[in-house]
C-alpha cells in the first residue's frame, strides 16, 4: 500500500552532516549504503496524524520525518532498541504569547492643539509687525519679545 510507485526513485533523504558518512582519510571505508540509499533521515511527507502514526520505521536507520502541510505539523518517529517498540513525536510552529498589558492604553499625541496654538502666536506676531510698519517706527518690545 505505501510501496514506492516509481521504480529506482527513493524518498527524500536527509544526511546530517558529510563527517556521519564519510570517515576521515586513511581509514577503511565501511558498507554504509543500503539498497543503493545513503544512511540518514528519510522525509516521507504524510496527510494525516494517523497515516503518520501507521507508517513502518526502519530498524536500522535513525527515524523517519514526516511532514504535514496540511495540518502545519511535522512528525518524527524511530525504533527504540532498549524497549523493542516505536517512539512517535510530532512537532508544530506555535505563535509567541501575547505581552501581559498591565497599563492602560496612553491616548494618541494629538498635534492639533499644538498647531492651534503656534497659529495664534503667529496671528499675534503678524499683528504687532503691521503696527510697526504703521506707527513707521521700531519696537523692541511687545507680547513676543515679554514671553
Amino acid at each position: 500500500m505505501y510501496g514506492n510507485p516509481y521504480p529506482g526513485a527513493y524518498p527524500g533523504v536527509y544526511n546530517p552532516g558529510p563527517n556521519v558518512i564519510n570517515p576521515p582519510a586513511g581509514q577503511p571505508q565501511a558498507q554504509t549504503l543500503v539498497n543503493n540509499q545513503n544512511a540518514g533521515y528519510v522525509c516521507r511527507p504524510v496527510t494525516s496524524r494517523e497515516e503518520a502514526v501507521a507508517s513502518q520505521v526502519d530498524f536500522l536507520g535513525p527515524g523517519t520525518i514526516m511532514p504535514d502541510f496540511g495540518h502545519g505539523m511535522i512528525y518524527f518517529k524511530r525504533f527504540n532498541p532498549n524497549s523493542g517498540g516505536a517512539e512517535f513525536f510530532d512537532f508544530s510552529v506555535q505563535p509567541p504569547p501575547q505581552a501581559q498589558q498591565t497599563a492602560p492604553m496612553a491616548q494618541g499625541y494629538d498635534p492639533r492643539g499644538d498647531i492651534e496654538a503656534l497659529r495664534g502666536d503667529f496671528n499675534n506676531l503678524r499683528g504687532e509687525l503691521e503696527e510697526m510698519k504703521k506707527a513707521g517706527q521700531k519696537r523692541t518690545g511687545g507680547k513676543a519679545a515679554e514671553q
